[in-house]
């Protein structure tokens, strides 16, 4: 008492401080809020002034006050009037920020007496209701009718013999209390009376602030004390402890529980004076259990001294009325005895945890009152103190790591009890959890393989321990679908650790096959009990190592995506062909190799080499698509190079070569290390090889026509040719430099094809010539910027026409009949343009002269290939023998048969 006015006055003298700050915070807000215009100089009557009693009302509106003090204000004065309003909230910022400096302490004192007032409260609210509850069991005990006062009689001489044999179990308790908690006795020494109502093990202690678990314990619910024992483990593989941390009187705590979302509801808070200890639960039986036993054991605190606490730490009883013990007159009063003193003998049982000689007597009890009909509420009594025995039975069932005549005496207990069912889940539970341990106590150091054999010997063994306990527990077939469901379970649970440690985007696939096999081994063992799982690893892992395939894969064509665009394109190696014919046929004697066709080569025998650990015919067609997707993405990347990239005429070559060392070296090397691995012909990946024949001859368009367009740009471009020259055609006019220049670099190019033997040098070539035309034909080339035709001129006709005369003499064979009628057509074309426009002048110019002659071109060509060599510009060597025959009709555009007149054409 002399505390609390203590701490009333020191409450009242920081009220008043409060006060005093709140009153000298007005005050220097009004100071600034009158000094804000000018120094303490009252404003001018046109000027808008700071009200701060305006400003402080409870229905202060902004938008009214605006509207009230700045009505006809000038801007100036409006500015001012903005000035003073920050003015007044700077100055009274500051005040209120060293008012509250100066009442810190203060504030922080009277917030510790408010906590320390709600904790006082709590306290007394518990007790009020303890003592409200102690009254209305009074009252009722009052209202109970004296009847049958020989049995009363009776059943008190029963209660007092009774009284001396629960002295005797308390002592007990506490006894295997201290054996079991270590430095117990020291917090919990021997007391009268004192015994223990009941525990709740595995709560985790949690900061108040922070809600970080500090420590896992057990609580110990005693008569008149709490007991908290710390779980602590010794060495690395030994079994967990139990150690006393600390104890409180119940009389002096306060339990309440905590609502909190993040925990689900499962916190409780323990008040003891002025320290606080939240508790969180793993569920919500368990925290109820906690509040029950806590709620038994007050009851016992509160009840009187002079009468023993309840026995044992068991729910909630219906209590059996002096009237309920007369039954309806039809048991006599010496048999109800004989029942009362049995259910205290069961009790007794119970509290010493002798579940044998419970059992006995349960059954015993069953069977005396099964002829009574009139012993009803004798029958709940003894079904209610049946429940109790099971939940403590099934309590030490569903310890992990039991020995296997402990199990089966619980199982055997349970079953005579008639609890089958709970039997059987408590006891796959139990083995659940027995895993769950010994998988914990397995060490990890980094070698996966040693990590994965460990943990499918505890698997697999203790699932096949359990099937042979579970065969001679359980005889009931109707029960043993129960038990296929656990294993398919504890599968899934195996193969989750399984995939975490092993299937992961960086493992190498030896390491994977060695956890499979040590996998494989448990499971044989498995198997020869009479349970064969084989067949649900393969499902519970097929889907990770087709993953596993995919990613090697993706990795495989990103690092060759990459080798591809960074590389020189430069031949690195020579290959024999001695043992591959269809290379031979296509190389000759030696293959040329770049960086990336070699690296190609590599990967797929890695990639096999790898397969060749966890190869089987379920994997078989992602084998497959993965080795497709790998080659057919280099080749693809070619293509792209060749499209995007000017690398040069040799590059360029060289990457077409390599297309063809793909085709025909790598995929039928690849096919027949897979055909080794699989043990049979893998005949994907050999259709790949003809499927892919045409690949090399699309390559080789892509490279014609990409580079006539180049060639005919730097020397003979069609398209920006002037035809439309007004000069002489004579018998000295000569082909054009254009032209000239074109050949030359059609004979560089031939040059370069000498290097490549597999290259077909005349169809590249043909194809050059080919796409030269093409272009020439376009109809988009025959019409000039303004949308208008191309005209022809006398000389710029015959120009053109003894330009392609004299690249088709000089091509030889390489021209194709296609490429000729090309040329034909253009020609035609360049003519019909000139005759049209001739006869559009009408007397122009252009009608009275005659077109040349094809002798006429003939000898204008082989002019210009004496005077520049029969082997012109060296293109071609043994194509010389050409240049001195003359072309047929059909190889050879004949300008002056179809230019005889306009109106033949």
């Amino acid at each position: 008492m002399q505390r609390r006015q203590m701490s009333s006055d020191v409450r009242r003298k920081s009220i008043r401080r409060v006060h005093a700050a709140v009153r000298s915070e007005s005050s220097t807000a009004a100071h600034v809020a009158g000094t804000a215009s000018g120094n303490g100089v009252p404003p001018p009557n046109d000027s808008p002034t700071v009200s701060l009693s305006k400003l402080t009302k409870p229905d202060f509106k902004a938008e009214e006050y605006l509207k009230e003090t700045l009505r006809l204000v000038p801007e100036k004065n409006i500015r001012q009037f903005r000035k003073a309003l920050e003015d007044s909230r700077k100055g009274a910022s500051k005040n209120l920020q060293k008012n509250v400096y100066r009442n810190y302490e203060s504030f922080v004192f009277i917030s510790k007496e408010i906590s320390s007032m709600e904790r006082d409260m709590q306290l007394l609210r518990e007790l009020l209701h303890n003592i409200s509850q102690v009254g209305d069991e009074l009252m009722e005990e009052e209202q109970v009718p004296i009847i049958d006062e020989p049995n009363r009689v009776a059943r008190r001489r029963t209660q007092r013999m009774s009284m001396a044999n629960q002295q005797d179990m308390f002592k007990d308790q506490l006894a295997r209390l201290w054996r079991t908690i270590r430095e117990s006795q020291k917090l919990v020494p021997f007391a009268p009376g004192r015994h223990v109502v009941g525990d709740v093990r595995n709560v985790s202690e949690l900061s108040p602030s922070t809600l970080q678990t500090r420590q896992k314990v057990d609580i110990v619910v005693l008569s008149d004390m709490i007991l908290l024992a710390a779980r602590k483990r010794r060495g690395n593989h030994a079994q967990t402890i139990l150690i006393a941390d600390r104890s409180f009187e119940l009389a002096n705590v306060t339990v309440a529980e905590v609502g909190d979302a993040a925990r689900s509801g499962f916190l409780v808070k323990i008040v003891n004076r002025a320290e606080t200890f939240l508790f969180g639960f793993k569920n919500a039986e368990s925290k109820n259990e906690f509040l029950l036993l806590i709620s038994h054991a007050k009851a016992g605190v509160f009840a009187d001294l002079n009468n023993p606490p309840p026995p044992l730490p068991m729910p909630l009883q219906p209590a059996r009325s002096e009237r309920e013990d007369e039954g309806d007159g039809s048991a006599t009063a010496e048999q109800r005895q004989r029942l009362d003193e049995k259910l205290d003998t069961l009790d007794i049982h119970i509290a010493r945890r002798e579940f044998e000689q419970a059992t006995a007597l349960v059954l015993q009890l069953k069977e005396h009152t099964g002829d009574i009909a009139a012993l009803k509420d004798v029958r709940s009594l003894i079904d209610s103190h049946t429940a109790e025995l099971a939940r403590l039975v099934l309590a030490d069932l569903l310890i992990p790591c039991s020995p296997r005549k402990h199990v089966a005496q619980s199982v055997g207990l349970l079953h005579r009890l008639g609890w089958d069912k709970e039997a059987k889940d408590a006891f796959l539970k139990s083995r659940s959890a027995t895993i769950k341990n010994r998988t914990r106590q397995l060490k990890l150091e980094g070698n996966t393989q040693l990590y994965i054999r460990e943990l499918a010997i505890v698997y697999f063994r203790l699932i096949r321990n359990t099937c042979e306990w579970y065969s001679e527990l359980f005889a009931d077939p109707t029960m043993i679908s129960a038990l296929i469901a656990w294993v398919r379970q504890e599968m899934a649970g195996y193969a989750v650790i399984f995939r975490r440690h092993v299937f992961h985007e960086m493992q190498r696939f030896q390491v994977i096959a060695s956890c499979l096999n040590h996998t494989l081994a448990e499971v044989d063992i498995l198997g020869h009990a009479g349970l064969d799982l084989k067949f649900m690893l393969d499902q519970e892992f097929f889907p990770d190592l087709t993953a596993c395939i995919r990613s090697y894969e993706s990795r495989c064509l990103a690092l060759l995506v990459k080798s591809a665009t960074g590389d020189g394109l430069q031949v690195v190696s020579k290959v024999s062909t001695e043992n591959y014919a269809t290379a031979a046929t296509v190389f000759g004697a030696h293959i040329p190799i770049i960086v990336t066709v070699n690296r190609l080569d590599e990967a797929l025998t890695d990639f096999g080499n790898e397969l060749r650990h966890i190869v089987r015919d379920s994997l078989y067609s992602q084998v497959v698509a993965s080795v497709l997707a790998i080659i057919e993405g280099v080749l693809k990347q070619f293509l792209a190079i060749l499209r995007k990239q000017n690398s040069g005429y040799d590059r360029e070559l060289a990457l077409l070569v390599s297309t063809q060392a793909v085709i025909n070296w790598v995929i039928p090397r690849a096919a027949a290390h897979l055909d080794r691995i699989f043990g049979r012909t893998v005949s994907d990946i050999h259709n790949l090889e003809q499927r892919l024949e045409a690949f090399p001859s699309s390559l080789q368009d892509v490279f014609c026509q990409k580079h006539s367009v180049s060639i005919a740009k730097s020397t003979f471009d069609f398209v920006t040719a002037d035809f439309d020259i007004d000069n002489v055609v004579s018998d000295d006019m000569q082909p054009s430099s254009e032209m000239e220049q074109l050949l030359l670099q059609l004979g560089k190019i031939a040059r370069d094809l000498d290097q490549w033997s597999s290259l077909p040098k005349r169809s590249i070539l043909g194809g050059l010539i080919d796409c030269l035309f093409v272009q020439m034909i376009d109809h988009r080339n025959w019409e000039g910027s303004d949308g208008k035709k191309r005209t022809f001129s006398h000389y710029g006709v015959h120009r053109l026409v003894l330009d392609i005369h004299f690249l088709l003499r000089v091509c030889g064979s390489l021209v194709s009949k296609s490429t000729n009628n090309m040329a034909n057509r253009v020609c035609e074309k360049a003519l019909r343009s000139y005759f049209s426009a001739a006869s559009q002048a009408g007397n122009g110019d252009g009608k009275g002269k005659d077109m040349m002659n094809k002798s006429w071109y003939d000898a204008r060509v082989l002019n210009a290939m004496q005077r520049l060599g029969y082997s012109f510009p060296n293109f071609g060597k043994g194509f010389e023998h050409r240049s001195q025959q003359s072309f047929s009709a059909s190889s050879t555009p004949n300008p002056a048969r179809e230019a005889t007149s306009p109106e033949s054409n």
